[in-house]
């Protein structure tokens, strides 16, 4: 008796491991292209004019996966760069995807999403995503990137200082860690 319950068990779970690699196998190419075209679109977001996008290889073979690209016109010409930073906000790490062009101004930033991970309080630092607070960002250059209170041209949400300021110091940061990578071949 004790020997069918071991064998049913062990056909059972033979059988549950079968269909789980199945399922993986099949669904994992599924997801990863879904990711991919998710990036992709997050990417033109940021920076509209540019025809396609590169993964940057930099210190040898090291790749800057997800963290790093380049933009690129229709002739395959370098026109700026794209970076993630992830400041940390009232409520935890702020996922931002910056574009900065070759001449080292911002094209436009993009901060992950409440459905994307944003932490952020609900209708206050969330707000970091509203156009009123990026489009300070477009066409300013690393000195200006800072909140006024700080001497800066980017005006904070009020009750959102926290947050409004790991954006701006995120962006400023990353900018002075990425532009190397505008002329880097």
């Amino acid at each position: 008796m004790k020997l069918k319950m071991i064998l049913s068990l062990l056909i059972v779970c033979l059988a549950s491991a079968a269909l789980l690699s199945y399922v993986y196998t099949v669904t994992t190419p599924i997801i990863e292209e879904g990711i991919e075209e998710k990036l992709d679109e997050q990417l033109r977001e940021v920076f509209p004019i540019a025809h396609s996008f590169s993964y940057y290889i930099v210190e040898g073979d090291t790749l800057l996966k997800d963290t790093l690209w380049a933009a690129l016109d229709s002739t395959g010409n370098r026109i700026g760069i794209l970076f993630k930073v992830f400041p940390k906000g009232y409520g935890g790490p702020i996922e931002t995807l910056v574009g900065l062009a070759t001449d080292t101004t911002i094209v436009t930033i993009r901060p992950a999403t409440p459905s994307e991970g944003l932490k952020e309080t609900p209708g206050l630092g969330v707000k970091i995503t509203e156009a009123f607070f990026l489009d300070q960002f477009r066409c300013k250059k690393l000195e200006e990137i800072r909140l006024k209170s700080y001497g800066g041209t980017i005006d904070a949400i009020t009750a959102a200082t926290i947050s409004s300021r790991a954006v701006t110091d995120g962006v400023r940061k990353g900018i002075e860690k990425f532009s190397i990578y505008l002329h880097y071949e």
